[in-house]
């Protein structure tokens, strides 16, 4: 069979140069040229992806194929949640890495929502704004209603105006208990222009105290180490916040990650050694399984990561979920639930339980980041494919009157996990109030596709 088969290469190899006479050097000089670019992405993606096993045959890829459109051609069935699949390839010019740091906009985070006896205005509200923004320093706050954009009612035709454009005239909003109804404020907001700002990941941070109860609180919205690829300014405020909660001698934590959809694999690690119990320093954290080529690589504790910041040795944690929390998100749960009680307060996160690597090839000018492994606790669990469902469910759109500022104790989420540390039954239930419907939510516009590594 061997020999038939080079039998019929070199058959075919002696009809190349009649089929292209005289300038077979020249047309295959071509061909390399135009195809330089799928072959980079079939090599790489042969070595390195998760399901390569599932990477069609060479005779069945078209290698004259525009970039994005053969890598789309490469992937599995098995690689992405709807249609969309985690492995995503960019031009280097466009791409970031992980999630981005700066942002470009006006600074908010927002839903877009039907109110009940409205059927064809959407209102927007907003959930986070970033203090260095356009919305931060015209004083928006989360929970804020944007009712009108320019005097115009928001429609799906406008909507996208709120992800950043000229300056805007902002009509907003706030909710009236009494009245059961969002009335605006008597004078319109002035936005800047749109512009770059940036989006420190370590949000807010409190400590609550009720008894022997010190509860470290803290909003942290994704993984991202610093302001470029190389520096530590935003892993260094994440340390900075833990010396804080060690000072402060917090014996319970509420971890945030309600908006949190992913990032790097280094904060992640990081943010892990500093939650866990002392004892678990040292101790596996979880494995990298990349596929049967590859093998399998062990991550520990790193008790070398922490630096200036602190182990708070807890034997227990809280942490508020939705159904935007994802990816690194989802590996911190995963990798602490061997070592420690982990309780998840809030809607069903993402399932996103694999990790991506970039490579970056400049003389093509393109940025690829395929999955290349599947992520796994201690004990090799890995099973959340679908989600972490809650094991208290709570729906911090179902009370207008309780979706309050971040740190508020009567804020819904919050107010539920420290009412469960106090060995109260917290009431999850929103109270009878004008029903809205979210339409759309901005947090999944910046989402990480995996954990990147």
């Amino acid at each position: 069979m061997k020999a038939r088969n080079i039998l019929i290469l070199l058959a075919g190899l002696l009809t190349l140069p009649l089929y292209f006479g005289g300038c077979a050097v020249d047309r295959w000089e071509a061909y390399a040229g135009r195809t330089q670019t799928d072959r980079w992405i079939d090599d790489t993606m042969r070595v390195w992806y998760y399901w390569k096993q599932d990477i069609p045959h060479t005779n069945d890829l078209n290698y004259f194929s525009p970039p994005f459109e053969f890598f789309a051609s490469v992937l599995s069935e098995q690689d992405g949640k709807g249609g969309q699949p985690f492995s995503t390839i960019d031009s280097l010019e466009s791409a970031t890495r992980g999630v981005a740091s700066t942002g470009y906009g006006y600074g908010f985070q927002y839903t877009t929502n039907h109110v009940e006896d409205n059927d064809t205005a959407l209102y927007a509200r907003l959930l986070y704004v970033s203090p260095d923004s356009p919305a931060g320093e015209a004083g928006l706050e989360r929970g804020d209603w944007i009712m009108e954009l320019d005097g115009k009612p928001i429609t799906e035709d406008n909507a996208a105006r709120l992800n950043g454009c000229d300056g805007l005239t902002l009509t907003v909003g706030y909710y009236d208990t009494a009245r059961d109804t969002i009335v605006a404020y008597a004078e319109p907001l002035t936005l800047a222009p749109a512009r770059s700002y940036t989006d420190n990941p370590v949000h807010y941070r409190n400590v609550y105290v009720s008894g022997s109860k010190r509860v470290g609180y803290l909003v942290y919205n994704h993984f991202t180490g610093g302001l470029t690829e190389s520096s530590t300014e935003y892993d260094d405020d994440l340390r900075e916040a833990f010396r804080y909660f060690a000072s402060e001698q917090v014996n319970e934590f509420v971890l945030d990650l309600r908006y949190n959809n992913g990032g790097q694999l280094s904060c992640a690690s990081l943010l892990c050694a500093m939650l866990a119990p002392s004892s678990a320093l040292g101790q596996p954290l979880g494995y990298l399984e990349f596929n049967e080529s590859i093998g399998e690589q062990e991550m520990t504790f790193d008790e070398s990561l922490i630096q200036g910041g602190a182990n708070l040795n807890l034997s227990r944690l809280y942490v508020l979920t939705s159904a935007e929390t994802a990816s690194a998100s989802e590996m911190v749960i995963n990798s602490l639930k061997p070592y420690m009680e982990v309780v998840l307060i809030g809607g069903t996160t993402v399932g996103k339980n694999v990790a991506s690597r970039a490579f970056v090839n400049e003389e093509l000018m393109l940025v690829m980041r395929p999955i290349v492994c599947k992520l796994s606790n201690a004990r090799h669990e890995s099973d959340y494919a679908e989600g972490f469902p809650a094991d208290v469910s709570v729906d911090e759109n179902g009370d207008m009157a309780r979706f309050l500022p971040f740190g508020n104790p009567d804020e819904l989420m919050l107010h539920t996990a420290l009412e469960l540390i106090n060995g109260n039954l917290p009431e999850t239930q929103g109270r009878t109030q004008k029903k809205t419907t979210v339409v759309y939510n901005s947090v999944g516009r910046k989402a990480s596709k995996a954990v990147e590594m």
